[in-house]
């Protein structure tokens, strides 16, 4: 059976005025997605001891890895949370996988799925010469201030991560900033543009391709949250799969719709 590795923070969401939390990061929505698609799955995290035993109680059919931290990721929703994370209280350590008993050459996907931070040009290091390794790496454009704990966006992001990457998925803000700077196209690494119900573009070599939204009749409880995720996780199986990139993006597309729609 196919291996899919997940590697980066699982956290806990807060959304103001509300003392319940919940367990949040793109690892849970990939992992969900690959478990789907009849392969193995495996999240590569950090956090506290409360952290696991909640992790490994939401997720019984996935390996868990937790390297222990003092503190976990916290992100911060304001009462209309469609807006996204506002700010980050707390924050875990960064992940090293010279720590984790994780079989990188057995994997047939890494994906690297960092939040705020938590990977580091060591870590991309260590995945070097992995069979396929995707990366979302809205983390990695995101800064915190540290006295407020207030999130915002680094100043000027440089995608020194693209190199070890396969293929990248980016929303289309994402994309606009990092757009025209050197790193991210290359001939055989597929780059993904998500832009909601308007669907999504992307190009691999001299292929490019644009697909609309798919159509969705009703949305779930959940709405988009995690929508982008499913779609990185979909393209990097089915790229990992051996799918042209065209069939790759539409496959990803339809499954980040069905998400949207609740039919999971």
């Amino acid at each position: 059976m196919s291996t899919y590795v997940a590697v980066g923070s699982v956290c806990w969401d807060q959304v103001e005025g509300d003392d319940r939390r919940r367990l949040g990061g793109s690892v849970l929505f990939s992992s969900r997605v690959a478990l789907g698609a009849g392969w193995d799955a495996h999240i590569v995290t950090s956090g506290t001891a409360e952290l696991e035993r909640a992790l490994r109680e939401a997720m019984p059919d996935v390996k868990v890895t937790v390297q222990r931290s003092a503190t976990d990721t916290v992100m911060w929703f304001p009462r209309d949370a469609a807006v996204g994370p506002q700010a980050v209280p707390t924050v875990a350590e960064p992940l090293d996988l010279t720590r984790s008993p994780v079989d990188l050459a057995a994997a047939d996907v890494v994906h690297l799925a960092p939040i705020m931070g938590e990977v580091t040009p060591d870590l991309i290091a260590q995945v070097d010469g992995c069979r396929f390794v995707g990366i979302t790496p809205q983390g990695l454009l995101r800064t915190r201030d540290p006295i407020s704990h207030g999130l915002g966006l680094v100043d000027a992001p440089s995608p020194w991560w693209a190199p070890g990457a396969d293929a990248v998925v980016l929303s289309e803000s994402e994309f606009a900033r990092l757009a025209g700077l050197p790193g991210i196209a290359a001939d055989d690494r597929a780059v993904a543009v998500t832009r909601g119900e308007r669907g999504c573009f992307g190009a691999r070599g001299d292929e490019s391709v644009d697909l609309a939204g798919i159509p969705v009749d009703e949305v779930s409880a959940t709405g988009t949250i995690g929508a982008g995720d499913v779609f990185a996780a979909a393209l990097f199986l089915a790229l990992a799969e051996g799918d042209a990139f065209a069939d790759a993006m539409d496959r990803a597309n339809h499954r980040a719709a069905a998400h949207v729609a609740g039919r999971t």
